[in-house]
């Protein structure tokens, strides 16, 4: 009986900890990146504009963000990979499931393999919905990076 209960009792620890924590802790570590790459935009900004007091911060401003998203991926790029992603949990989840249900692969009880498999093709179906949202919801942006990104190569 204690047995049950400790049983019972890891896997909500575990299902909390991957359901709750770590996305948290994701939204957070990214949070922090973004704050800390302000916080050097400002302090390149404050060192130029003590040592030249007569530059346009606006300009500056501008020059630093151009430099930093040539190292970005553009919007259409992350889409992509949202709708990569999404396709390979998903198929992914879905080979777990149906081998499962053959009797190919085994994970101890039936509701496990059920479980698993389940769990990973609900993550693909999000990121699959979360792309097509996206991709319906940016449409204007992504025409506009399309427009700016030309622009660019017929300038160069």
């Amino acid at each position: 009986m204690s047995e049950d209960i400790f049983g019972i009792i890891m896997i909500v620890i575990v299902v909390i900890g991957c359901c709750v924590v770590l996305p948290l802790m994701v939204i957070w570590l990214i949070n922090k990146r973004k704050n800390h790459e302000i916080d050097k935009k400002t302090e390149v900004l404050m060192a130029l504009l003590e040592k030249n007091p007569d530059l346009d911060p606006v300009e500056v401003m501008n020059k630093l963000n151009m430099s930093q998203e040539t190292n970005n991926k553009t919007l259409k790029q992350k889409l992509l990979e949202n709708l990569y992603g999404g396709l390979m949990m998903t198929l992914m989840g879905l080979v777990i499931l149906v081998l499962h249900l053959m009797g190919m692969v085994s994970f101890g009880s039936k509701a496990i393999g059920l479980f698993c498999g389940g769990v990973i093709m609900a993550i693909g179906l999000a990121f699959l919905i979360y792309y097509f949202v996206s991709k319906r919801v940016l449409r204007n942006e992504l025409e506009a990076e399309e427009k700016r990104i030309a622009e660019q190569k017929i300038s160069e």
